[in-house]
Parts: C-alpha cells; sequence; structure tokens
C-alpha cells in the first residue's frame, strides 16, 4: 500500500482506550489533510494521548473506522504506518539521551527502512540549525527546546505526510514556543498535515485552521483557534477562566 502524496487522515466513529473493554473515547471523527494544521484541545486525562497512540497505532480502535488514503489501517502496527506517511512525536519527547542529536535521526530513518543520506540530514536540519552545530552532542545534554525539536527532526526524517505531536510545547519557555510555532507553520506550509494535543492557546493561534475540544470522551466542538479565549469556550470545556497562553 502506497497512498498517494494528497492522502487524508480519517477517524469515522472510532471509539479507543487503554484496555479493550473499557473505551476512553467514543465516536471520535476527525480529518486532518497534507498542509493542514488541526488541534486537540482538553482537561488532563480528556484523552488526548489515547487519540495520539490510536492514530499511530500503539492502540487498536475497538470500534470505528481509521483510514489513510481512503485506505483502511487500523490493523496495521505503529511501523507500517510510520512507513506510510504518520509520524508521532510523543508526549515527553522520548528522546535517546545517550545517543548523539545525529545518532537518534540515524534510528528514527532505520526504523522505516530508510537511511539518514547527507541530503536528508541537510533537509531536515534546514529546520534546526541548532541542531546542525550540534549533531555530535548527547540528546541528553540539550536543553528542553532543543530536544522537541530533535523529537520534531526524528518524525521528518521519516519523510511524513501526517505528524501527530503530543503536547509539543510541554514543559516549554515561552522563547522556545516561539520557535516551536515558527518550526511547525514552516513544515505545514511544507505540505506535511500536523495534529497537534496541545494546551497553549498561543501555539494553536499561530499553527492551526481549526481546534477540536474534547471533553467526556468525545469531540464536544470545533473551534477557530481565535476563539478559544471565549469565556464560555473556557469555562464549558476547561472549568475556568484560563490565562492568556495556557488553556
Amino acid at each position: 500500500m502506497t497512498p498517494p502524496r494528497d492522502a487524508a487522515l480519517d477517524l469515522t466513529s472510532v471509539a479507543t482506550g487503554y484496555l479493550s473493554d473499557v473505551a476512553v473515547l467514543e465516536d471520535i471523527d476527525l480529518h486532518v489533510e497534507p498542509g493542514q494544521a488541526v488541534g486537540v484541545i482538553g482537561r488532563n486525562g480528556a484523552g488526548k494521548s489515547c487519540l495520539a497512540l490510536t492514530i499511530a497505532g500503539q492502540l487498536r480502535p475497538q470500534a470505528g473506522r481509521v483510514t489513510f488514503g481512503g485506505a483502511d489501517i487500523a490493523p496495521l502496527s505503529s511501523r507500517a504506518r510510520a512507513g506510510l506517511g504518520i509520524a508521532l512525536v510523543p508526549e515527553g519527547r522520548q528522546v535517546f539521551g545517550q545517543l548523539t542529536v545525529r545518532e537518534n535521526l540515524v534510528v528514527a530513518a532505520y526504523g522505516v527502512g530508510q537511511r539518514l543520506t547527507p541530503a536528508a540530514f541537510d533537509a531536515v536540519t534546514e529546520h534546526f540549525p541548532v541542531l546542525r552545530t550540534k549533531e555530535a552532542d548527547l540528546a541528553a545534554s540539550l536543553s528542553g527546546g532543543e530536544q522537541q525539536m530533535l523529537a520534531i527532526a526524528r518524525a521528518l526524517v521519516q519523510s511524513p505526510r501526517i505528524i501527530v505531536c503530543d503536547e509539543p510545547s510541554l514543559g516549554l519557555a515561552p522563547v522556545a514556543i516561539d520557535v516551536l510555532a515558527r518550526v511547525l507553520g514552516s513544515i505545514r506550509d511544507s505540505g506535511v498535515g500536523l495534529l497537534l494535543m496541545e494546551q497553549n492557546r498561543g501555539l494553536l493561534e499561530d499553527v492551526c485552521s481549526s481546534v477540536k475540544l474534547l471533553d467526556g470522551g468525545g469531540i464536544k466542538l470545533t473551534v477557530e483557534p481565535r476563539d478559544l479565549s471565549r469565556p464560555e469556550v473556557m469555562a464549558a470545556y476547561l472549568g475556568h477562566a484560563g490565562s492568556a497562553h495556557a488553556l
């Protein structure tokens, strides 16, 4: 199976959870196209990571359909999905701390049967100049923002069509979040689809065209990012008025 370059990711009436007989999420409908950025927000425990892992293939849906380019990918492993072009940037970055920056990228490329060629390294680090200067440094020595850049770079070396980012701004300083927003916008504009599980309103406003609000085991509302600051939205789905940036 080789999806077309314009393949879209679709979830239709999906139910999923960490246990086969207990659903965390139900009746999930979602559509992400190449070159489009969609955000998903919700309280801690609302199911954002569960959704990300289901799309990546680390959890199997209990019901519904997960398709990519119109083809059913629900039976496929996470590695097979990565090979098709669905990449995951996990919560907490999860880089290999005792490997160098370059070695992290080599391992990521190998995971989908590719080699990290000089051209591939240059293409990826064009988004992250700091990684080019630190390619021989251990990942553990990088700052939190640099590790997040490396986590995204690992996804990019797999030649993705869709990248699922789980809480990419978690633990980052405001200046690092600003850099992250520029990088994600550049990746989106290159034609890669983005699905951001995120709670930083500023990042969602900068990158996404729409945001899904996750609550009570399902998607309750779809809004434009600029509407996230509406008091009724904040109160209904987050339980408080929120700060200027954090949801």
